[in-house]
């Protein structure tokens, strides 16, 4: 009893620390409502600029920023301004590495006006299943309303973009001008293959492989292989753009000995835990800077892998959020008062 005691706790520590440590963390608990109206097909959906409503904790004016087909949106927590204590919104942003935790890219207006994006997320449920492929979770590839120009709570009733307004940092960025150029060349094979993961529910993929064979080795092997078996909300971006489009971003991926490094030695990364409740076996909270440290657990690259771009030969690690963000290939979009805009069109219409 005591032995297989032990392989259920090295199966969960091993399995939940590593699932965790997602390339992307998201709203774990946060409010979630069912869609109750039809989206739009998304080919349907026009390329008309988009004032999007951005957030900054040190921001207390109405900003918005105009955005375009493909423009990436990124979302983060701001651990100051929650508990000292554990707390999960501390803990989402102490999880991944940087300022922001998530990605989705703006793609369009509907008729009425109603803008629309897209994102990987896992679902309601959450549920994490083991099998003889390792371990996955119930997520896929969602198109979200987010609503009218300067206001994104406007969407209908019912409507939902998982978690957008629970973040304290939101802004967009975009390709820079001739990557953008190239990317909409291949605007309708983006669109084509957005709709069919959206038609076939392309899976959420952790970007972490952990089995069975991980209960002994102690390891757990990042994952980044394109589009072969599913992506989490960075990869997902990332490897549609170098898949379709031969556009391939620089400095977007995090290897394990940074991931590490985080856990160990960054002093909010020192801060994420393994919460009590997905640790039944120990039924108490572990960080994972223990995980990592004495308790003897490695997180590994994954081996090289060629890319799809022309230009390039191989890359490894996985793609994170605040990685993409920084990206030299993204390029910062305007700010523009919200309110001058509105007074403008009103005299201008």
């Amino acid at each position: 009893m005591m032995l297989r005691g032990q392989i259920v706790y090295k199966t969960y520590l091993i399995l939940l620390s590593a699932a965790i440590i997602f390339a992307c963390t998201y709203g774990v608990d946060m409010p979630f409502e069912e869609q109750s109206f039809s989206s739009p097909d998304i080919h349907s959906l026009s390329d008309d600029i988009y004032y999007f409503p951005v957030q900054s904790a040190n921001q207390l004016s109405s900003w918005s920023q105009p955005l375009q087909r493909f423009d990436l949106i990124f979302v983060g927590h701001n651990v100051d301004l929650h508990a000292t204590g554990y707390d999960k919104v501390q803990n989402l942003a102490a999880l991944t590495p940087g300022k922001y935790t998530h990605v989705f890219a703006y793609i369009g207006k509907d008729e009425n006006g109603l803008a629309y994006g897209v994102e990987m997320n896992v679902d309601k449920r959450q549920e994490f299943i083991m099998g003889a492929d390792g371990l996955k979770i119930s997520g896929q590839f969602y198109l979200h309303c987010l609503g009218r120009d300067f206001n994104k709570n406007s969407c209908p009733e019912n409507s939902y973009l998982y978690g957008i307004n629970s973040y304290d940092y939101v802004m967009a960025k975009r390709l820079r001008p001739e990557l953008h150029e190239r990317l909409m060349l291949h605007e309708d094979q983006l669109i084509e293959t957005m709709a069919k993961d959206l038609a076939q529910a392309y899976p959420f993929q952790i970007p972490v492989d952990i089995g069975f064979k991980n209960i002994t080795r102690k390891t757990a092997y990042l994952i980044d292989d394109g589009r072969d078996n599913g992506a989490d909300c960075t990869s997902y971006f990332v490897s549609l753009f170098e898949e379709v489009a031969d556009i391939c971003l620089e400095n977007v991926r995090v290897e394990a000995s940074v991931l590490s490094n985080y856990f160990l030695n960054d002093q909010l990364g020192k801060r994420a835990v393994i919460p009590a409740k997905y640790n039944p076996v120990l039924n108490r909270t572990v960080s994972l800077s223990s995980a990592l440290g004495e308790m003897g657990y490695t997180l590994k690259n994954n081996k090289p892998r060629q890319s799809a771009c022309s230009h390039q030969s191989s890359v490894q690690g996985i793609p994170t959020p605040n990685a993409l963000f920084s990206s030299p290939s993204l390029e910062s979009v305007s700010l523009i008062r919200g309110a001058r805009i509105r007074l403008a069109q009103m005299v201008n219409p």
